[in-house]
């Protein structure tokens, strides 16, 4: 069997189990880098730029962070639910 073949068979094949739970931590770790990523960047402005707007842009970071976080997390597990 030719490689061609082999890719073809597992491109038609539904995924393991394994693949499916790496593709969810995938999921889950893109989440939480999101909002840990933005709430960083929230608390560093917060700390060196604007040190009078606590906690508002700690908090405006993680909300941000929520929303795209969530928004690539619901996008992605339907891609993945189609495929």
């Amino acid at each position: 069997m030719s490689q061609t073949e082999k890719s073809d068979q597992s491109a038609s094949s539904p995924p393991s189990q394994a693949q499916a739970q790496a593709s969810a931590w995938g999921l889950a770790s893109n989440f939480t880098a999101g909002v840990l990523g933005m709430g960083f960047i929230g608390w560093a402005l917060e700390r060196w730029v604007w040190p009078g707007a606590t906690p508002w842009l700690l908090l405006g970071g993680i909300g941000m962070g929520l929303f795209g976080g969530g928004y690539r997390f619901i996008r992605d597990a339907i891609r993945m639910n189609n495929s």
